[in-house]
């Protein structure tokens, strides 16, 4: 997958649930767009710690073992009750963040090359 196939991906699925979101509580904000621009950014963020120097490059950050643990962080931040606003900013922060990076995941894994369990050598 490439780098903006990456990024439409994240965007829209970001931004997309942050306007039902929205829409659910019955607010209008410009958190959609925000999110949606932010998720494009985090997305890459695997293959900044681990170029795609070859097809093989799927080490550690291109992991099952990796998307579980995304998966746990992601999970903690939804159970965090922050009280400031500078909490709810970092919470909002890591959550996009993590969710960026699990549908770069997740979209890695539909691949030929899938992704490994722990990384590849």
């Amino acid at each position: 997958m490439n780098r903006s196939t990456h990024q439409l991906v994240a965007g829209a699925a970001v931004g997309i649930y942050l306007a039902d979101h929205e829409n659910m509580a019955g607010a209008t904000t410009i958190k959609p767009l925000l999110g949606s621009a932010a998720a494009a950014f985090f997305t890459n963020l695997p293959d900044l710690l681990e170029p795609a120097t070859s097809p093989n490059h799927r080490a550690f950050f291109h992991s099952l073992a990796f998307a579980a643990l995304l998966g746990t962080c992601l999970h903690e931040l939804n159970q965090w009750r922050p009280q400031t606003d500078s909490e709810k900013f970092w919470k909002g922060v890591g959550m996009l963040a993590a969710s960026a990076n699990l549908i770069h995941l997740a979209l890695d894994f539909t691949t030929a090359k899938s992704l490994p369990l722990i990384g590849q050598v």
